[in-house]
């Protein structure tokens, strides 16, 4: 990703207490929500209705 192991935790244990996440095997996550998988991949796709430039 690119990012550091600081900032992406953050997020991480952001995703954790909002229950959008939950942890499956060390290293791994599930998503909680329907589709929240193909939204997350629709933000990085500059085609997609969701994509949202940094």
């Amino acid at each position: 990703m690119g990012k550091s192991d600081s900032y992406v935790s953050q997020y991480r244990r952001r995703m954790l207490e909002r229950h959008l996440i939950i942890p499956v095997n060390h290293g791994e996550v599930a998503y909680t929500l329907p589709l929240f998988k193909e939204f997350i991949k629709g933000t990085q796709n500059p085609d997609s209705e969701f994509y949202w430039p940094m």
